[in-house]
């Protein structure tokens, strides 16, 4: 079984477009170490290592459960990171973001 190198939460990326902004979801990951020692990404929907073709699909499960489960406890503190959208300042004349 590998270690775990990294672990990145979903949240939405920001990407300014000509006109306005453009909200791209990112799914929550998880950087391991494998056996073989390559050092794979792995998503939901992404579960094995590329290189000795390993599978740590329960493994990804049950970590990503552990992660909801303390983004549920942290949910209001993190609603503007999640959903940056709804903070976005807008001119009261217009209702246009600036």
């Amino acid at each position: 079984m590998g270690r775990i190198i990294r672990s990145i939460a979903g949240g939405y990326e920001a990407q300014e477009v000509p006109f306005g902004t453009v909200y791209r979801w990112c799914p929550e990951c998880v950087v391991l170490e494998c056996d073989c020692g390559k050092r794979p990404t792995l998503t939901g929907a992404t579960t094995a290592c590329e290189q000795c073709g390993a599978d740590y699909a329960a493994f990804v499960r049950d970590y990503m459960t552990l992660i909801q489960d303390d983004l549920a406890a942290d949910y209001l503190l993190r609603d503007e990171a999640t959903h940056p959208w709804r903070y976005q300042r807008t001119s009261p004349e217009t209702g246009i973001p600036v």
